[in-house]
């Protein structure tokens, strides 16, 4: 199975690259994503019993994200896809760990049914930022202070949407929403 490829844009057709590598062209699935010039793109190889298919990414993250969408029954590599055109893949996390199915719905071929399946089915196991994983732990501790138990505080920082990125605003977000 191939992983990644170096090498240089020299086509483009619809939400495919040609990369040539070495005198050899592949046709990689790009979706949204379109390089230019010299490129590294990390793949995710399908085999099919009719076609081999390259889906390329710009990074490992996407690249995990795309698989872990490919996970959930009834979400093929087009529709994976088109999830991640919806924005930055914290965007679209943050969709699934918060259960905004009206976002993943934008997707085109995406229905409610299917956007309530892929946050069912992913929710709690796409893993945290480090840097979500260290402000939680500051959050906790704050929160501990003021005599809140960590199985109160744990299923609302799931919630603590990405964007708010201060400390005292999250603080004070997570006190909004666990006093509900």
């Amino acid at each position: 199975m191939l992983g990644s490829l170096s090498g240089i844009v020299t086509a483009r057709l619809d939400n495919r690259i040609l990369l040539e590598v070495n005198g050899v062209g592949y046709w990689v699935h790009t979706g949204t994503w379109q390089p230019d010039g010299e490129v590294q793109a990390y793949l995710y190889h399908q085999v099919r019993e009719d076609a081999q298919v390259l889906y390329g990414f710009a990074d490992i993250p996407t690249l995990a994200l795309f698989e872990r969408l490919l996970t959930v029954n009834g979400v093929g590599p087009k529709a994976a896809l088109a999830i991640l055109s919806l924005g930055s893949i914290d965007r679209v996390e943050q969709a699934i760990r918060m259960g905004d199915a009206g976002f993943l719905s934008l997707a085109p071929g995406i229905g409610a049914k299917a956007a309530q399946k892929i946050i069912l089915e992913l929710r709690g196991k796409l893993p945290e930022t480090t840097e979500q994983t260290s402000g939680h732990n500051d959050i906790m501790a704050a929160l501990e202070s003021l005599g809140y138990k960590a199985a109160d505080i744990n299923p609302i920082l799931k919630q603590l949407p990405t964007d708010i990125k201060d400390l005292n605003e999250q603080i004070r977000w997570v006190l909004k929403n666990i006093s509900r």
